[in-house]
């Protein structure tokens, strides 16, 4: 199952919703992958920065190596998360993204993806069980979402006095709030502290989308 995580606009909260997501996730299925498009997973899971090849690299033009090389990019926490980060800045060439939509659809464990704000071809999206909207309760992201592919559900972040509500949100997208996650400076600090992975399960676990059966 691939579950796709985007937001319209930055500051949202989609990486810290992925990446919390992603650990539930191999918690409950033994094993899970956390693919980042942001540059920023490692960070928040408490994981030191490398400059080692990574996504970027692997969808490269010339890039030919199949689906068990960007696997073998990735970094494996002790809970069976396997995070895979950004690698180069950019991609060279035209992205092979058919290749990533093959790969992603051949693996039998969950794949998380945290596209942030970034383009994400429909070859992607068509393989993706869940193409969740990570937003705010906000005018302007509403307004940038309704001009992006339509998802399939949103994960609300709540926010103290906002004017928009959860049902505001839900109405304006036509689409089902699949969670809604409040503000909540706990989960600043774990991240802050790097220990967001030990304390995932009581600051976010009751708040995520199930994670399956």
């Amino acid at each position: 199952m691939l579950t796709i995580f985007q937001s319209p606009k930055g500051g949202s909260g989609t990486t810290v919703t992925a990446a919390s997501y992603a650990l539930a996730t191999a918690e409950h299925h033994g094993k899970a992958m956390l693919i980042d498009m942001c540059g920023d997973s490692r960070a928040v899971l408490g994981m030191a920065d490398t400059d080692a090849p990574g996504l970027n690299d692997w969808l490269g033009e010339s890039h030919h190596a199949g689906a068990d090389a960007l696997i073998g990019s990735g970094t494996a926490m002790e809970n069976g998360l396997l995070v895979v980060h950004p690698g180069s800045r950019f991609v060279t060439g035209a992205p092979r993204w058919e290749a990533l939509a093959g790969a992603l659809s051949s693996w039998d464990f969950p794949v998380i993806v945290d596209a942030g704000t970034h383009f994400f071809p429909e070859e992607i999206r068509a393989v993706a069980g869940n193409n969740w909207l990570v937003t705010r309760a906000c005018y302007l992201a509403l307004r940038r979402a309704t001009r992006m592919p339509r998802p399939t559900g949103v994960v609300v972040i709540k926010e103290q006095g906002r004017a928009l509500t959860v049902r505001d949100v839900e109405a304006v997208l036509n689409v089902p709030v699949v969670a809604t996650i409040q503000v909540d400076s706990a989960v600043a600090r774990a991240v802050d502290a790097g220990v967001l992975p030990a304390r995932n399960g009581e600051l976010l676990g009751a708040h995520l989308p199930p994670v399956g059966p």
